[in-house]
């Protein structure tokens, strides 16, 4: 709930800038002025910068006298939101003496009074002024951790700006869910027997959730490079350009043997292109994604189970894949520290389960837990199949919400095997391609709409004519289309054993 508000709000007054929001209520607290944030550059071509607030300052990396920042307080907006949702369905089907229907309906409402918001910046001209000539302690944790990784690409930023509340405010989820299922069977004559059975049922669900923020809260924030210098001399970089540390420094740095970083690239989707363009792409992502096929029958089964839930919660889903990039790339200082509900900490714990590869103790995810965050430790033969997971959970938060839940539909195993191989019909050269070629159940006039509807949330114009089909992307349609192939090839490579 906090970070959808803070999402909203970022979106809302800052959608082009260098706003950030702050995705975790307990990271408030470590956001003071000057603060230090891990700036980790992306992994794959769609996702978003990521930043990790730490419990240091400037001032407690700096040999000699603490800096004293000059701070510009200013009133900013006044902000309130409320936002309304309804679904609806049903669903008939049936034929001789069998029949079913079923109907839904759901509705759901977010508000979030933030009220009076102010904003609070350094002086980012007196900051540069009072830390000329001053120098770090290369000796303190924090820079040695970072020094000591191979090729780590993690970089330092300090908080520059801060959006906080003024009062103590309230974010409020309402959500009803409802349905109904009516089964006949009629009657049957079985030699001299007479059967017949008629079946009902019904489910509601309420959710109601009230978050009260304390006054003062920090929602979002903006940050500076911090460029350390191997003799221990730093700048205030303006512009975000830098490595943040010279070359001396990144040669030393973390490096993750099978790590995916600029193998996985995409080639710029101008409106008009078709699927082909990707072809190549592609190639390089399935590479990654095909272990997942050598799962279990029963691993793939569950975990593709488990995918139809996150894909409809979008906070799990960021919430795996945050934890996901921690694990495989081993960027975050403490790992898996969370504040997940219980309900959410069992969903992960389960999940985590599905990943262990089958093969003795030794070569399993191992746990320590010294403290209330556990740390995973990546095996060998566990680190193939969590990076294809974690590529498959990145395309996944790149979806859009209508893409999310439209893919959800498909997640029966037959139903991804026949869209897979659309999509490696429609990533070939020979573009287009006949309507007669296609899997038979996408000829179905009913599927290929929904396929349409699917194609459509991420930018891909579904074109037929002349019995032939054929892709169009559209203006501003950016990475969509290489994450909606990405995440149907992984998840068809899950359901390929389910046959």
């Amino acid at each position: 709930m906090f970070d959808k508000a803070t999402q909203r709000l970022v979106r809302r007054i800052d959608p082009d800038g260098e706003l950030i929001a702050v995705s975790r209520l307990n990271d408030s607290e470590k956001l003071k002025p000057l603060a230090v944030v891990m700036k980790c550059p992306t992994k794959l071509p769609w996702q978003k910068m990521k930043y990790r607030p730490t419990v240091f300052t400037l001032n407690d990396l700096l040999l000699g006298e603490p800096i004293q920042p000059v701070l510009e307080k200013t009133d900013l907006v006044n902000y309130e939101e409320k936002h309304k949702g309804n679904t609806t369905g049903s669903l008939e089907a049936g034929g001789g003496a069998f029949s079913v229907s079923a109907q839904g309906s759901g509705a759901s409402t977010f508000s979030s009074s933030l009220g009076a918001l102010c904003k609070e910046n350094v002086n980012l001209q007196q900051l540069i002024m009072d830390s000329r000539e001053r120098k770090v302690d290369l000796q303190h944790p924090l820079l040695k951790q970072n020094l000591g990784k191979p090729k780590s690409k993690q970089l330092f930023t300090l908080v520059m700006e801060r959006i906080f509340t003024t009062s103590n405010q309230k974010i409020n989820y309402n959500s009803k869910e409802e349905g109904s299922c009516n089964t006949i069977l009629k009657s049957l004559k079985f030699d001299t027997a007479q059967m017949s059975f008629k079946q009902s049922g019904s489910l509601q669900f309420d959710t109601d959730i009230s978050m009260e923020i304390p006054s003062h809260t920090i929602l979002a924030y903006s940050v500076k490079e911090l460029n350390i210098k191997n003799d221990s001399h730093f700048d205030i970089i303006m512009a975000l350009e830098a490595d943040g540390f010279e070359s001396d420094f990144i040669q030393h740095s973390f490096y993750v043997e099978n790590e995916v970083d600029g193998l996985l690239t995409t080639p710029e989707i101008q409106e008009g292109s078709s699927l082909s363009i990707l072809k190549r792409a592609l190639v390089g992502v399935r590479n990654y994604l095909c272990v997942l096929a050598q799962l279990s029958h029963e691993s793939c089964s569950s975990l593709l189970l488990k995918f139809q839930q996150i894909l409809l919660d979008r906070e799990l889903l960021s919430t795996l894949e945050s934890k996901l990039d921690d694990l495989v790339y081993g960027d975050a200082p403490c790992l898996f520290q969370t504040t997940c509900s219980h309900a959410s900490d069992q969903f992960i714990d389960t999940f985590w389960d599905l990943l262990q590869p089958e093969t003795t103790s030794e070569n399993r995810l191992s746990t320590d837990s010294p403290n209330n965050g556990a740390s995973m430790k990546l095996s060998e033969q566990s680190q193939p199949v969590l990076t294809a997971v974690n590529i498959l959970m990145n395309a996944a938060m790149g979806l859009t919400d209508d893409g999310l839940h439209l893919l959800q539909g498909f997640c029966a195993s037959e139903v991804l095997n026949e869209l897979n191989d659309l999509v490696n019909l429609l990533t070939d050269d020979s573009q287009p391609v006949l309507f007669t070629s296609l899997p038979a159940p996408l000829q179905n006039e009913d599927m290929l709409r929904r396929v349409e509807q699917l194609f459509s949330s991420s930018n891909v114009v579904l074109k037929i004519e002349a019995g032939k089909l054929w892709t169009e992307t559209t203006c501003n349609s950016g990475h969509l289309p290489y994450i909606l192939c990405t995440i149907i090839h992984g998840l068809a490579y899950l359901s390929e054993n389910l046959e």
